[in-house]
């Protein structure tokens, strides 16, 4: 058995940490991965695990559930991963498609990453500023989660975490309305960290 854990990120700008701004500074992109891998091989070390574990971003900017599928084979596969954390359909949404077509290819998406014998965890999609087109999302995300506690699939709601009172995309934690700021990856942080270790640690008592 390998002494690493690979955990691949397969999504969108969201996922590759895109930021726009503040203000009038360029774009740049985020390292949450980088600091999620770090929080999770402090917690390995903690628990005295003889593993150790790697994670891989492999968000594409603008990038669609259907190109996610389209991707999988080159973007995913030869990771050999042990995890494939999905987050994807923003971009589908905003040019129209319905949700339950994005649905279905997140299915898909889970169904392939389970033929490659790893575990797939679905984070939904994030809410944005305007209050209309979050009710759109919130179709999607809703038959995300249905779908997932159906079959016992790990399911990260970031949706809920980053709504103001309003029930849109809270100010403090994007720059541009859509994409998450600092403050908007450190809060979805914990969650997806605890997703990860759930699994880990029934991983580790298993091995």
């Amino acid at each position: 058995m390998s002494d690493w854990i690979v955990a691949v990120f397969l999504g969108d700008s969201l996922t590759a940490g895109f930021q726009q701004g503040p203000g009038y500074l360029p774009p740049r992109y985020y390292p949450f991965t980088n600091m999620l891998e770090s929080s999770l091989r402090i917690k390995l070390r903690d628990l005295d695990a003889d593993k150790d574990i790697a994670v891989v971003n492999q968000g594409m900017d603008g990038d669609s559930t259907r190109g996610m599928l389209e991707r999988y084979a080159r973007s995913v596969e030869p990771e050999n991963p042990d995890i494939v954390l999905l987050w994807g359909g923003i971009n589908d949404l905003s040019t129209r498609i319905q949700p339950d077509s994005v649905f279905t290819n997140i299915v898909a998406l889970v169904e392939k990453t389970i033929a490659i014998n790893a575990i797939p965890i679905v984070l939904n999609v994030a809410p944005v500023a305007g209050t209309h087109f979050n009710e759109t999302i919130m179709e999607l995300n809703k038959l995300t989660e249905s779908y997932c506690n159906e079959n016992q699939i790990i399911h990260v709601d970031i949706y809920t975490e980053l709504l103001d009172n309003e029930g849109k995309l809270a100010d403090q934690y994007s720059n541009d309305g859509i994409h998450l700021s600092d403050r908007g990856y450190q809060k979805i942080l914990p969650k997806i960290f605890t997703a990860i270790m759930g699994y880990l640690t029934s991983l580790l008592k298993l091995a």
